[in-house]
């Protein structure tokens, strides 16, 4: 009879069981004693339980051989099936994904207003948490209101999901004291400073500040100032090819396909009525296309508070959202579309 033992090693040699794949692999553990085995497992910090019910799934804890111990999915995350699903496949080595390209059908195939990545249920929801009662001001008048908490909270967090080691208290003493923190690469530095100019650019503008090559070379302009080997990437759209860390996705590399699809981006993005939706958009499609040598991400994240901040609505600062979390759900666009 299989015991505790065996069907810990069978998830630590797989890629995430649910309990119902776990039963079928150990037909002689009944359910209850298998739901016991598996609590028992998690709690003690054996595996890891991802989502809720049926959906739940296990997956095994990777030895500091294989990979980062800090690298591992936050449990607090509730996760759809379509989500432990993309999760499960993201997680698998890289050496087994399959490689894969730009697919022209994920940006043509959406349809401004008729598609939709956030549903509306949720669209109402998110509207009705980030109401400031401010809507018929003038664009830009909330964010004026909140201008140094969001200078600090935003590119804080916004640089903490690129690896930054500033704390929230470092960023803080650097924006409003201009002190650089001891002990940190001059690099992080400009990184932060480099995010207030961005957040700064966009607050002063919002009146006229639209989805744009204009709007969007400047932001990456100053987020990627003294940042890149090659200062003349800075601000211009990329003329080579790159590769991704960690995935198995290859951008496209022809100059004037990238200058094609961007524009179909904005223009697309221009036509979204929603400004969660159109907010999303941009985050997806943006990294996705990687129009730039680098900073793609951090460039969508400030271009993605471009729609809150004309509407008068919280602005998305990012905080508390784990680097995990957030660079699987990047691979699952990058791999999965998904």
């Amino acid at each position: 009879m299989s015991s505790l033992s065996d069907l810990l090693q069978n998830i630590q040699l797989s890629t995430g069981l649910t309990l119902a794949e776990v039963l079928a692999r150990h037909p002689d553990i009944r359910r209850r004693t298998a739901q016991r085995w598996l609590a028992k497992m998690a709690e003690a910090g054996q595996i890891i339980a991802v989502g809720e019910g049926r959906a739940r799934r296990y997956f095994p804890i990777k030895s500091a051989d294989t990979a980062n111990t800090d690298d591992i999915f936050p449990q607090h995350i509730p996760l759809s099936a379509d989500s432990i699903d993309i999760l499960a496949y993201v997680d698998r080595p890289i050496t087994i994904r399959t490689p894969v390209g730009y697919q022209r059908d994920f940006l043509g195939s959406y349809q401004p207003n008729k598609t939709r990545y956030l549903s509306e249920p949720l669209c109402r929801q998110l509207k009705k948490m980030g109401d400031t009662g401010q809507a018929k001001l003038p664009a830009g008048t909330y964010g004026r209101e909140i201008l140094n908490r969001l200078l600090i909270d935003l590119s804080w967090a916004s640089s903490h999901l690129e690896g930054n080691t500033y704390s929230r208290l470092d960023t803080r003493l650097l924006i409003e004291q201009g002190m650089v923190s001891q002990g940190k690469a001059a690099i992080e530095t400009q990184m932060i400073l480099n995010h207030k100019a961005a957040i700064e650019l966009l607050i002063n503008n919002a009146a006229i500040i639209r989805f744009n090559r204009y709007t969007l070379l400047n932001l990456h302009s100053i987020l990627s100032e003294n940042l890149l080997p090659n200062p003349t990437d800075e601000g211009r759209l990329r003329q080579h090819a790159v590769d991704i860390g960690k995935s198995v996705y290859r951008p496209l590399s022809i100059p004037a396909q990238i200058s094609e699809i961007l524009d179909r981006i904005l223009n697309k993005a221009n036509q979204i009525s929603d400004p969660f939706e159109q907010s999303f958009f941009v985050m997806v499609h943006l990294p996705y296309l990687q129009p730039f040598a680098d900073v793609n991400k951090r460039t969508s994240r400030l271009v993605a508070n471009l729609p809150m901040i004309r509407a008068n609505l919280c602005p998305l600062t990012f905080i508390d959202v784990p680097e995990q979390a957030y660079s699987r759900a990047v691979i699952g666009v990058y791999e999965m579309t998904r």
